[in-house]
């Protein structure tokens, strides 16, 4: 099913050219609200019947990880700390360790259930620097971002939370 909802993302991407929404998303990050809302609206009309919270959350995912990469915001996905996994930490597990206070873990829930979010409070000591993104809203004490909400300001969200924590904003490309 995760390879379907990914085949349909990445020839909506496609269809708008991933050249394109990399250069306007570097360039200016508040076009990735833009090209959220209408990402997700193509695909989820395309998945049509099979739009399950586990196939969204799927989206969800694979759409932040396009973005963060096409932003060129620092993050490091899909990875396991202290025996926890996570979806997405900014800037990086080594920030996360050293300071928590200016590292946000971002956790996707495709269940409904909060038990990933709970592994990641073990991580992530500052309620407010935990992220949890989600197909629909979800009951949670930590910012929501759910696909019919406000999921598509995520990306700029992300920035505004590097600058404001005084991070390096954008990654360094190695030839």
């Amino acid at each position: 099913m995760s390879a379907d909802v990914k085949e349909v993302l990445y020839s909506v991407i496609d269809g708008i050219g991933r050249g394109k929404i990399r250069a306007e998303v570097s360039a200016d990050v508040s076009a990735s609200k833009r090209y959220c809302e209408e990402i997700t609206e193509k695909c989820v009309r395309a998945l049509g019947s099979q739009t399950d919270d586990e196939t969204l959350g799927t989206l969800c995912e694979a759409l932040l990880h396009f973005m963060l990469t096409a932003s060129l915001l620092p993050s490091e996905r899909k990875v396991t700390v202290n025996g926890v996994e996570i979806s997405v930490v900014v800037p990086s597990v080594k920030s996360l360790a050293k300071d928590p206070s200016k590292s946000l873990v971002i956790q996707v829930v495709k269940d409904g259930t909060l038990q990933r979010v709970r592994e990641a409070e073990k991580v992530q000591p500052v309620p407010d620097n935990l992220w949890v993104v989600s197909a629909r809203p979800i009951d949670t004490d930590h910012k929501n971002y759910a696909l019919n909400g406000k999921y598509s300001s995520i990306i700029s969200d992300i920035r505004a939370f590097l600058q404001d924590k005084g991070v390096s904003s954008l990654k360094m490309l190695h030839g």
